[in-house]
């Protein structure tokens, strides 16, 4: 009996059950399947998200300038209330100084309206404004924690997304980007004031000074160049990470597009409710970079007219300084660029997305009073809401305003050329 009943155990573990073939997601859910990917909610977000927290979504974000702006003696992110305290006041301080730079460089202009010493303390003076902005940029900027705000926003918009892409995360090319153009940048703001201080100068058209004037104002430039560096990075990296974002939005909407889901209304809704969280974030943003983005093009374009008007003055300086002043000229263009177009891009992907929206005769044919009534509120959203910096508050940063005033302003200095040679040719002096 114990041999048959440990033979019938043998074979009990050694015979396998007979299984079914196992269900197959496509022909379990069919038509069903393309909905599900937009309206459901995954149970576990993905592992990076699950395990990243906001410091290291601000230190992916930043990059080496995370650690870069600690060392501009306006950083105010300490937590202690004495370190805090000190940190602030180091800050106020420096802003100051840099405010009596820019008072310096004024009371160094001379040269009657039109000659060259007035157009050169105008080009490297107008720009000298902005680098207090700069300044003050990077004291509220910590004080506030704005970019940790921001972060902790953008993470939970990025769980909206329908399909992780985990390229739309990483800033290393940027970061690259940013310190390889702080290079050139570099030269234009050190070149003309070295030049200067070997001939004694503070500019060149103006009168001799002292030596000791000369040093610090080439030992402040070098500050210039760090904080308006490092203000600049932080600005085109937050509105990189906002137009993925909104690039990505459009990308998902067209495809639902596509494929006739906007139709269901739990799809549509999920687009609006990821609609109204960017426009959310743009708006946040735009609070705090339109000091920044709303003055500093003003002053750089008051530089760029006069950079153009110095094209007159080619025979009247050595070659060496005319190269190191066309060359700040090109700096300031760029400069001005990496602040326009980045504003400029974000405001192209809020119109696609309107576009998207309009060009799409599903809804026009809806029955459904639900998904017509979102979809008004979607269109309606983006036409209404003005999200949109102004530079000085009353030319909005967008791809028409760009164009006409890359026309205008330069221009106008070219104008002033044509206003120099009438004064000459009829005997008068500049």
């Amino acid at each position: 009996m114990s041999l048959e009943t440990g033979e019938m155990v043998r074979s009990s573990l050694i015979a396998l059950p007979e299984t079914k073939d196992p269900l197959v997601e496509e022909p379990l859910l069919g038509g069903f399947r393309k909905i599900m990917q937009y309206t459901s909610i995954p149970t576990m977000p993905p592992p990076l998200l699950v395990f990243s927290s906001n410091d290291l979504m601000v230190s992916q974000l930043l990059g080496p300038f995370n650690y870069f702006v600690k060392l501009t003696l306006l950083d105010c992110s300490a937590k202690s209330r004495r370190v805090g305290f000190l940190s602030r006041l180091v800050a106020v301080l420096v802003i100051t100084l840099l405010s009596t730079r820019v008072a310096f460089l004024m009371m160094k202009s001379r040269g009657n309206v039109l000659s060259f010493a007035w157009a050169e303390s105008n080009f490297f003076g107008f720009p000298a404004i902005f680098t207090q902005f700069c300044g003050i940029c990077i004291f509220s900027w910590t004080r506030k924690e704005f970019v940790e705000t921001f972060c902790e926003k953008l993470g939970k918009l990025k769980l909206l997304r329908l399909e992780q892409n985990a390229a739309l995360d990483h800033y290393t090319k940027i970061h690259i980007f940013a310190i390889g153009c702080s290079i050139p940048w570099l030269v234009a703001t050190m070149s003309w004031s070295v030049y200067n201080m070997f001939e004694g100068k503070i500019f060149f058209g103006g009168e001799e000074t002292n030596i000791l004037f000369c040093g610090i104002l080439v030992i402040s430039n070098c500050y210039i160049w760090f904080i308006s560096s490092i203000c600049l990075a932080y600005y085109v990296l937050i509105f990189s990470a906002i137009n993925r974002e909104t690039k990505h939005f459009n990308e998902e909407l067209e495809s639902a597009k596509k494929e006739k889901t906007l139709k269901n209304i739990e799809v549509l809704e999920k687009f609006d409710y990821r609609q109204n969280e960017i426009l959310n974030i743009v708006l946040f943003i735009n609070e705090s970079l339109s000091f920044f983005g709303g003055l500093v093009p003003l002053f750089l374009f008051y530089g760029l007219v006069n950079g153009v008007y110095l094209t007159a003055f080619m025979d009247s300086v050595p070659l060496l300084y005319f190269a190191i002043l066309m060359f700040n000229l090109a700096a300031i263009i760029f400069y001005n660029l990496a602040i326009l177009l980045p504003a400029c891009a974000l405001q192209e992907h809020l119109t696609a997305t309107s576009r998207i929206l309009i060009n799409n005769n599903e809804f026009e044919c809806s029955k459904n009073s639900v998904v017509y009534r979102t979809y008004r509120v979607m269109v309606d959203r983006i036409e209404k809401i003005d999200s949109t910096i102004h530079v000085v508050g009353a030319f909005p940063i967008n791809r028409k305003v760009l164009a006409a005033a890359a026309f205008i302003v330069p221009n106008l200095g070219f104008l002033l050329v044509l206003v120099k040679k009438v004064i000459l040719a009829n005997g008068g002096v500049v």
